[in-house]
């Protein structure tokens, strides 16, 4: 067994069932293969040697969704994610795993790619000669430009508190980045500098996709990039890759990045506003990682509301996307995704944490109001000076 994989993790589960009852994936396939429990015990029989990879094996360990919520209600905290990394390391990959592997070295490229398609009768062709492949839909919808930065950007600001570092992440760089732009501005109207460096992949797709010796490259060319500041720390809007960026990291590198929390630095310096900032119906879906791994979805919540949305409510739940999970099983995200659409249509306004949710709730909601936190809290504020000047 190697030595990677902490055979205590693979020996300690008492089989209490809690993580089933919190596993969306298991929700999905109903069999309990599928859930935490049946994926530790196939990953233990695996390095045993008393099994060997298949198609049925490779299934139920990619269709982890890596959301957490299962470690996160363990009673004996097993970090079940982190073994299905190493598990997805140790087998034989698929080709597709390929383009996930060269999305993640090199996403300028992929990206550009996008844009090339988005914007000419290419994207039509596309979709409709694949009518049914939602990753082209999804991908396709996006009509931003991407930050077309490869070199140090500093924003300075008269007599700055502090001097912190932006990670935009590729979701954030290449297709929203209004949500980057409103992050620097909030940043340096509370008087911070903000250095915005040469923008990598934070390894995610990587990981996931079970590169685990890219991954690390990658992790270290990050850690070379950010160290190399006389910062406070890194601040980026995608839970994921602060995930990756503080938590992964110290799993594969026994170090990481120092990330601060958002809404810390905005609770810290921004007022509470008296007046109600919307009357519309309006609803917070904090993303999983959000919840289980960087655990502020409550003081984001505190914080619009402090910026006026005072009727806001929080509505946990997966929407599906997942990263991996969405390529591979499609008709489970989808499935996922439809109970949200249900649970959030009478809602005027979608409120997220992340990026990515974002791609998933606009493939679906294409007429619904659908920002990142980011945003409605810059909108805001914004607001707020022009009603104070």
């Amino acid at each position: 067994m190697p030595v990677f994989v902490r055979k205590i993790d693979l020996l300690e589960c008492t089989r209490c069932g809690k993580c089933r009852e919190v596993c969306q994936s298991y929700k999905c396939f109903m069999n309990e293969s599928f859930s935490p429990r049946g994926r530790l015990k196939l990953i233990y029989t695996f390095y045993a040697g008393e099994i060997t990879q298949s198609n049925s094996f490779d299934q139920r360990i990619l269709s982890c969704m890596l959301c957490g919520f299962c470690q996160n209600i363990c009673p004996l905290e097993i970090d079940l994610p982190m073994l299905i990394y190493k598990a997805r390391a140790d087998m034989k990959k698929k080709k597709f795993f390929y383009f996930l592997k060269y999305f993640s070295l090199y996403p300028h490229l992929f990206f550009s790619l996008l844009k090339i398609f988005r914007n000419s009768f290419i994207s039509e062709k596309l979709i409709k000669k694949f009518p049914k492949n939602q990753f082209l839909q999804k991908y396709l919808t996006f009509k931003e430009d991407q930050i077309n930065q490869k070199f140090l950007k500093t924003y300075s600001v008269v007599k700055p508190k502090g001097r912190v570092a932006v990670f935009l992440g590729c979701s954030t760089k290449y297709l929203m980045p209004s949500i980057g732009k409103s992050l620097i501005s909030l940043l340096n109207k509370i008087k911070y500098e903000v250095i915005l460096p040469e923008q990598l992949c934070c390894g995610a797709p990587l990981l996931s996709a079970g590169f685990k010796e890219d991954s690390i490259k990658l992790a270290k060319k990050n850690l070379e990039i950010y160290k190399a500041f006389n910062i406070e720390g890194v601040v980026t809007p995608c839970p994921t890759c602060a995930h990756f960026l503080r938590d992964v990291y110290s799993e594969l590198l026994n170090e990481n990045l120092t990330i601060l929390n958002i809404e810390d630095l905005l609770n810290e310096n921004l007022a509470e506003k008296e007046i109600s900032m919307e009357q519309q119906s309006v609803c917070f879906h904090p993303s999983c990682h959000t919840i289980n791994y960087i655990r502020d979805n409550q003081k984001i919540l505190n914080l619009l509301k402090k910026q006026g949305f005072r009727e806001i409510q929080q509505k946990k739940g997966c929407c599906g996307f997942a990263g991996l999970f969405s390529f591979l099983f499609e008709k489970q995200s989808m499935d996922i995704l439809r109970e949200k659409v249900l649970e959030y249509e009478k809602n005027d306004m979608i409120v997220t944490s992340c990026p990515n949710c974002i791609i998933q709730f606009k493939f679906a909601m294409k007429n619904k109001k659908i920002f990142h936190y980011i945003e409605v809290i810059e909108k805001s504020y914004l607001k707020g000076e022009k009603n104070a000047g």
